[in-house]
This record gives structure tokens, sequence and C-alpha cells, in this order.
């Protein structure tokens, strides 16, 4: 009876083995691997009842699995942001910005080339609206030769097309040759200025003096001396910005620096004796050497370890550059007071140029120049 049950078990394992057949459609190589992975039924016969058939199931070979092939992510290049177009340079002053303009050393122009001389002053009357211009800044040498009074009256016919724009004067060496003012102060002094609201004090007939004015929200004091002064000049420079410590300071000279860009003797009296003593004074221009050139001067007014004022210092003269006395370059100051900021930019009506030696060609061996001192931006100093 056991052998019998034990011959039914088997068979029904035949049966069972021999329904795991692979449909006809698996190919000849997957036919095979079934082949091979197929159950082997071994019945073994024995008289012990407790016997039962054992069923061997060799290993089976692993069915490969296919690969799958990543697909990159497509990186796309970068692409570069084009840089801005940067705007064009123009004397035109942005809404509410403001423009002071600087003159200096045009005596080749009253000597030889008159016509550049009023190039510049027409353009100052004729674009004041555009410019905003509020005031025009002179530092000396309106003449080459001051006993020649045919100069004189072409710088006076010059200066005379800004005589309804606030603007100041000084004599410069040329203008006082052997320290003679008499012509200066014939064309030039007090008499030409003291009916004008602007105008403060004269220190000898003009040849030294102070203007007034308010412009946007800045009150301000320009202060002027010409070439050759002295402790006297110095101590009555020193009595105006006394006299107006809440004004914002501006000093005019003829005389400050050297053709190597360090403070001249006289210069270097005047910081020492003016400038450090002043804590309204925030400007020093001049001009009288070649060249253009700019130095700031951290100051600490009460000496407590914290800096109170920047002082800056500039020089601007360019007689000396190209065939014609200097080209009609001038200088504007154009404030930002929302800013914050001083746009100083060099300028020639004559030429209709910005910035004479931004082109190479134009930086003559004679006149070494910092083409960066021709176009720069200054944070106003007295305001914090």
């Amino acid at each position: 009876m056991r052998k019998t049950i034990i011959i039914i078990f088997a068979i029904i394992l035949l049966l069972m083995a021999g329904c795991t057949t692979q449909p006809e459609a698996i190919s000849t190589q997957e036919s095979a691997e079934t082949e091979s992975q197929e159950i082997k039924v071994v019945i073994e016969y024995t008289d012990d009842a407790s016997s039962i058939p054992q069923l061997t199931e060799l290993p089976k070979t692993p069915v490969p699995t296919p690969e799958t092939t990543e697909t990159p992510m497509s990186t796309a290049e970068p692409t570069s942001t084009p840089e801005p177009t940067p705007a064009p340079i123009t004397y035109v002053a942005p809404e509410g910005v403001y423009t002071i303009a600087w003159i200096s050393d045009p005596q080749h122009y009253s000597a030889k080339f008159p016509e550049l001389y009023d190039s510049m002053t027409l353009f100052l009357r004729d674009k004041r609206d555009e410019l905003n211009l509020q005031y025009v800044i002179h530092t000396g040498d309106l003449v080459n030769d001051s006993a020649d009074k045919k100069q004189w009256e072409v710088a006076q016919k010059a200066q005379s097309y800004i005589d309804d724009i606030p603007n100041g004067v000084l004599a410069g060496n040329h203008d006082c040759l052997k320290s003679d003012y008499t012509l200066y102060c014939k064309y030039f002094g007090k008499a030409k200025y003291n009916k004008n609201p602007w105008y403060g004090d004269a220190y000898k007939d003009n040849i030294g003096h102070h203007d007034l004015l308010t412009i946007g929200n800045t009150d301000y004091l320009f202060v002027y001396m010409s070439y050759g002064l002295d402790d006297k000049c110095i101590k009555w420079i020193n009595s105006v910005f006394e006299k107006y410590p809440d004004r914002v300071g501006f000093l005019m000279l003829h005389e400050y620096f050297t053709n190597d860009y360090e403070r001249a003797p006289i210069g270097e009296k005047i910081y020492k004796k003016v400038v450090l003593k002043n804590p309204n004074l925030y400007y020093v221009l001049c001009g009288h050497r070649y060249g253009a050139y700019h130095q700031a001067d951290v100051i600490d007014d009460n000496q407590d370890g914290v800096p109170d004022r920047t002082v800056h210092q500039m020089m601007f003269n360019y007689q000396a550059a190209g065939k014609v006395g200097g080209e009609g370059y001038l200088r504007l100051l154009q404030i930002d007071e929302k800013q914050r900021l001083m746009h100083v930019m060099t300028y020639s009506p004559n030429l209709d140029d910005f910035n004479r030696f931004n082109d190479p060609e134009n930086r003559e061996k004679h006149y070494e120049i910092d083409e960066t001192s021709e176009d720069f931006i200054l944070e106003l100093p007295w305001m914090k």
C-alpha cells in the first residue's frame, strides 16, 4: 500500500513538471536556458514507511537583466549676458543736478586765439539751461602779458558773456607781472562785481574776494586769493571762513601744486595755515602748473581719532595741450545732492570733445597727465 501511494505521488509530480514547457515563441537560446532550468525529479523506493520521494532542484542560471543606458541630460551651453552699452558722456545735467563751471589759464587765447576764449564763455551762456549752470569759477591768468591792454580787452569781452551768471575771478602770475595788479584791477576790480547780489567782500580791490550763494539745498562760500599772496592774505582768508562756519567752503588759488603733483611751498603753507584750520573748507582749486590732478586728504578736526572731513584739492591747466593754447577745454562740476555725488568732467566746446587725454595720441611728451584726473566722481564730503 505504501509503495502504491509513493508511486502515485511520483506520477503526480511528473505530470506537474511536464506542464512547465515554454512557449514556442521563445528563441532557441531562451529554450535552451529553460531546459537547463527544468526540475528533475528523482524517485527513490524504500521499505521505510517514513520515506517519501525527495525532490532535488538544480540551481537556476540567473536570467541576465538587460542593461539600461541612461540618457544624459542635455546641458545648455551658458550664454553670456551682453554688457550694456555705456551711455554717452553728455554735459546736459540730469534732473535735480546743477553745474559749477571752471575756467583756468586761458592766457594764450587772450594773446593769440581770442575765438577760443569766446567759445568757452559763449558755450556757458548759451547752454546755461541745459547745464543748469549756477556758478563759474576762474583760477587766473586771464592774459599772457599783464602790460598788454589788447589782451585785457579780449579777456574782458570773453568774460562779459557770463556777466549775468554768478562768477568770480582772481589774478594769476601773468595778470600781475612784477606784482603790478593795475590793469587787473581796472578790468576785473571790485567795481565790476560789487553790485552783484552774490558778491561778498573784497580784499584790495578784488585781489581777493568771496562770493555767497545758495544752490540747491547747499549754502556755499567761494573764497578767492590772487597769485603772490602773503601772511596778510592768509589772515584775511581765515577771517572769511571763520565768519561763515556753516557754509560749504571752496578756496580758489592760482598756485598750489607743482608739475610733479606735489604741493608747492606756498601750497603747503596754505594747507597748514588755512585748510587744516577751517572745518568748513572742502575744496581747493588751482591752475598755474601744467596738468590735471586731484588729491584728497582726510582731516580729523577735533583730534579724536575719527575723520571729520575730506578736502579735495584739484589742479586744472591745459594751456600746453595741443597747438592753440589748450584747445578750449574747461571743467564742469556737476553736483547731485540727492545721490551725494559730484561728477567732474573736462569738455572743449571748440572741439565738442570730452577728456582730451583719453586718446593716447594726445598725450604730449612734455605734458604728462593722469587721464583719470579728467573725468571722475566724488562723494560730497559735507553730506554724511
